[in-house]
């Protein structure tokens, strides 16, 4: 029974990551809904939106996580965060532990995908690493956090469990604050908005990535040679300037418009925004006192995302980057792809356009709804939308406002917004089988 039950899970990654993050967000739910749970109770749609907002690492919240939430509440929260990261990382990884056996061709295709690894024999040493950077990075972060914050707070106990409150949901790019203003209180401060964004970045760029970083330590001290991935260089090449990107941008929009910030807080202020609109949701300024330019700025930022394989949502950067790619050779008429003397699979570049507009698709369709619905500001539904489906959590302010239906559909969002990607890839993985009888070929206008 248990090899059948194996054979199953791992033979279907789609419905099982989709089933695993349903019966997780349902458990959460009904924990949420304890009276145990918040300081004044808690209708079942408020729960689940919350639970599946934690489970995706989205971010998104009906009240104040800090205020509404006990403490065991808050708990509750915080293991949701946990184990949705480290699911969307390793969802297939935890189906590999019931295989006793061979699992297929199908099995063993879904798992290299997940997981972006090349052989199955990969994967446990893959499962070892992710966990065991994951918490070490969690425990680094919530160490110096302690020692930040000692002078913020009476109560110890507060201390600590803040300290590693806020480490977990910058890591797993979460969003979620036990503070009722996110970070504004601390956006003057260098440290912490240093300290957050290495997290939000660790946490967005991927395992692969950090696994290749972890090479380049160790080769350094062992005075050895160690080479990034093809993979690696992208993603870090792509994050820096996306960082980069979307904070001029940010700087040139808003430089008039947040007046009352000092100039040191207005650079610390557009380098974080720029960070965490991507994958996060923690926010040192109200979002809601942003003009047009900047919210569309984030929606951008929002639907790119981050990397693959790591806790942030959106088409992922790798995506962005293999457009762009295709879009130059386009334009130079040149027929192969090539970045740093490799030469990219066509099937790829397909893929990649086909999750992007499917994925726009799928906001699009949200948007109309939403805006049918709540009759509220084009932009601020706009941007609750891409928020939801990008699995971010930066908000105009409107979360709390949303009619039942709307907090259906925004639920609705995150939780495709997190399974939609990975699905997507992992169906376009699957041999495409030739046709045995081949038809004759016909070109078509394009315009």
């Amino acid at each position: 029974m248990t090899k059948s039950l194996s054979q199953i899970l791992v033979r279907k990654p789609v419905r099982t990551l989709a089933l695993s993050f349903l019966i997780t967000i349902l458990i959460g739910t009904i924990l949420l809904e304890l009276p145990w749970a918040t300081t004044h109770g808690i209708s079942f749609i408020d729960a689940l939106f919350t639970a599946t907002s934690a489970t995706c690492v989205t971010g998104l919240i009906i009240g104040d996580t800090g205020f509404d939430f006990t403490l065991l509440g808050q708990i509750v929260i915080l293991f949701l965060i946990q184990l949705g990261a480290l699911g969307i990382m390793t969802g297939a990884a935890f189906i590999f532990l019931f295989l006793k056996r061979g699992m297929g061709m199908r099995a063993e295709a879904g798992l290299k995908i997940i997981l972006e690894e090349e052989y199955i024999s990969q994967v446990r040493s893959t499962i070892k690493f992710i966990v065991k950077s994951t918490f070490f990075l969690e425990a680094i972060g919530a160490i110096l956090l302690f020692f930040w914050w000692r002078g913020s707070f009476l109560n110890i106990n507060q201390l600590a469990f803040s300290s590693i409150f806020h480490s977990i949901s910058a890591f797993c790019n979460a969003g979620f604050s036990l503070f009722g203003n996110s970070l504004a209180n601390f956006r003057g401060d260098v440290f912490i908005n240093v300290l957050f964004s290495f997290l939000i970045i660790s946490g967005g760029i991927g395992f692969l990535a950090l696994r290749d970083i972890h090479k380049k330590i160790i080769s350094f001290f062992k005075k050895e040679k160690a080479k990034f991935t093809l993979y690696s260089k992208i993603v870090l090449i792509s994050t820096f300037f996306l960082i980069l990107f979307g904070a001029l941008l940010f700087y040139f929009f808003e430089q008039e418009n947040l007046t009352f910030l000092s100039e040191k807080e207005m650079i610390l202020t557009s380098l974080f925004q720029s960070i965490t609109a991507r994958t996060a949701g923690f926010n040192t300024v109200n979002i809601g006192e942003f003009s047009s330019p900047t919210l569309l700025l984030l929606i951008f930022l929002m639907f790119i995302g981050g990397a693959p394989g790591s806790a942030a949502g959106g088409i992922k950067i790798i995506s962005l980057a293999l457009i762009f790619l295709s879009t130059i050779s386009f334009f130079i008429r040149k027929e192969e792809i090539t970045i740093f003397g490799h030469t990219l699979p066509k099937i790829q570049f397909r893929n990649v356009f086909i999750i992007a507009s499917i994925y726009l698709l799928f906001c699009l369709v949200i948007s109309f709804l939403m805006l049918y619905i709540e009759k509220g500001e084009f932009e601020k539904i706009l941007f609750e939308t891409f928020s939801a489906v990008g699995t971010v959590g930066l908000s105009t302010g409107i979360t709390p406002h949303l009619s039942n239906f709307g907090k259906i559909l925004i639920t609705i969002s995150m939780f495709v917004g997190r399974i939609l990607p990975l699905s997507l890839a992992l169906i376009g993985s699957r041999e495409i089988l030739k046709a045995k009888i081949l038809f004759p070929e016909e070109k078509i206008s394009l315009g």
